[in-house]
């Protein structure tokens, strides 16, 4: 039996209104959704789809790296060890030879460690304990996903996103267009900040939604179910593995 998709676009729930009248405010015209995470994803599937997803990760992927990324202190964040780590594992990603090829370390360091007080300023928060009304949060993300220099190319979403997670993995979700975007959207947004928004919302109300299921699947000793954005990350991964080929 296929798993419900979709959400009435006449008919959002009160948290998605409240969400969306923030981001509008903002003079940002959201992309338009092809699946709601919350409607698609029934709780019974939750812990079979993030056991699934991170096997199909571990097939493909070294978790050393990012292992060692999660166990670095995070008041370091702009040591040159550090940014190291984040750059080494975006090239893992392949971050380096498709659409948004990256910035050359020393540029990529430089913005990093020019940004590192704003970045410092949200490692307090976690994705389940957003607020949806938090402007300040949504103001410093908008801030951040403009003036962080990380690719050489106009494309940034994957690559923003990606360091964005390695650096605050409690927070942030990792962005890829395979899986990610072909869950949400019919084609790739043109406007990359109002999708990476968009997605984090999605984000953040699923965790809200299912927390205490999403947290017993948090696995420290994993390879890759290691935090909550990253679980819900790989749920989506084996959806769309699964449904979607």
């Amino acid at each position: 039996m296929d798993l419900p998709v979709g959400l009435n676009p006449q008919r959002p729930s009160e948290e998605q209104s409240i969400s969306l009248i923030t981001f509008q405010t903002k003079g940002t015209i959201m992309p338009k959704l092809k699946r709601n995470l919350i409607s698609t994803i029934p709780a019974k599937s939750i812990a079979r789809l993030a056991k699934s997803g991170e096997k199909l990760l571990t097939q493909g992927y070294d978790a050393e790296l990012y292992n060692r990324i999660l166990r670095f202190p995070r008041k370091d964040i702009n040591s040159d060890e550090f940014i190291k780590l984040v750059y080494d594992m975006l090239i893992a990603f392949k971050m380096n030879s498709r659409r948004a090829k990256l910035s050359a370390f020393v540029d990529f360091k430089k913005t990093i460690i020019k940004k590192t007080d704003i970045i410092q300023s949200l490692a307090k928060y976690k994705l389940e304990k957003v607020k949806a009304t938090d402007d300040s949060f949504v103001a410093t993300i908008d801030s951040l996903f403009d003036d962080l220099r990380l690719t050489q190319t106009k494309s940034s979403l994957v690559t923003f996103s990606k360091a964005m997670h390695f650096i605050l993995p409690d927070l942030f979700m990792p962005v890829d267009r395979w899986y990610t975007l072909r869950f949400f959207y019919e084609s790739t947004p043109v406007n990359e900040k109002a999708c990476f928004l968009q997605v984090f919302e999605q984000f953040r109300q699923f965790a809200h939604e299912h927390h205490e299921t999403l947290k017993a699947q948090v696995d420290k000793a994993s390879c890759w179910n290691r935090n909550m954005p990253k679980v819900i990350d790989n749920i989506i991964i084996a959806y769309v593995s699964e449904k979607m080929g």
